[in-house]
């Protein structure tokens, strides 16, 4: 059995409802940084926004950014937490159109 981790850790149980299909209770917010940070940026409401701020430093949240969040966050989010987190706007731009340039496996389905 893996050890718990400690409470400072731990996600707050008002964000369980962002992450129903994990065991919330062993979601570490250092170690599954990448993931907690997709899921608020992409769904989260005020409230977690608003945590997800006071968690993750404004360069944490640029890194991610730049690393993935390019990658899994839909354009108008992707560009949101860019302004927020004080991203320059060629840069925004620059991430903005390489999340459009991705070739998304929803953007080429069949509609019936």
């Amino acid at each position: 059995m893996s050890p718990q981790p400690d409470n400072a850790s731990r996600l707050p149980p008002g964000l369980y409802r962002f992450f129903w299909e994990y065991d919330q209770q062993r979601l570490d917010i250092r170690k599954h940084c990448e993931l907690i940070m997709a899921r608020i940026m992409a769904r989260g409401d005020q409230q977690a926004m608003v945590w997800l701020r006071k968690v993750y430093s404004e360069e944490k949240i640029r890194n991610f950014l730049f690393k993935k969040g390019w990658k899994v966050l839909p354009p108008r989010e992707l560009n949101y937490w860019a302004l927020v987190s004080g991203v320059s706007e060629r840069q925004r731009r620059e991430l903005l159109q390489k999340a459009k340039d991705t070739d998304s496996v929803w953007r080429n389905r069949i509609v019936h």
